[in-house]
């Protein structure tokens, strides 16, 4: 059975600031809010890229493949982002929480 933390911090903590990017490339609550969006398109399609205006950050997110664990919709992305010359790249994993919001976990232990 997959136990998830009543955590409220953890709900939103997602891509840059769990996968431990750079503090000068950490999204905003409006770059989490993004990933949200494009997590929950199921776009497999598309590179997903925006520029953040306040901090001059371009990111970019790849939806790679779903998978479920247990009762949870995962997905496995690419996140790629882009400051100045400074360019990043992180294989991740997040699962649907029962409150429709996705969050980062590690694929090894699966635990979120």
């Amino acid at each position: 059975m997959l136990l998830i933390p009543q955590v409220h911090a953890s709900l939103d903590l997602l891509a840059g600031v769990e996968a431990g990017i750079d503090t000068n490339t950490a999204m905003s609550s409006v770059d989490l809010d993004r990933t949200q969006e494009i997590l929950s398109s199921n776009d497999f399609e598309t590179k997903h890229v925006w520029i953040n205006q306040h901090t001059s950050t371009q990111y970019q997110i790849q939806l790679m493949r779903s998978y479920s664990y247990g009762h949870y919709p995962c997905l496995a992305y690419q996140l790629k982002i882009k400051n100045g010359d400074d360019v990043q790249e992180k294989s991740l994993d997040a699962c649907q929480h029962r409150s429709g919001k996705w969050i980062s976990v590690s694929p090894s232990s699966m635990a979120f």
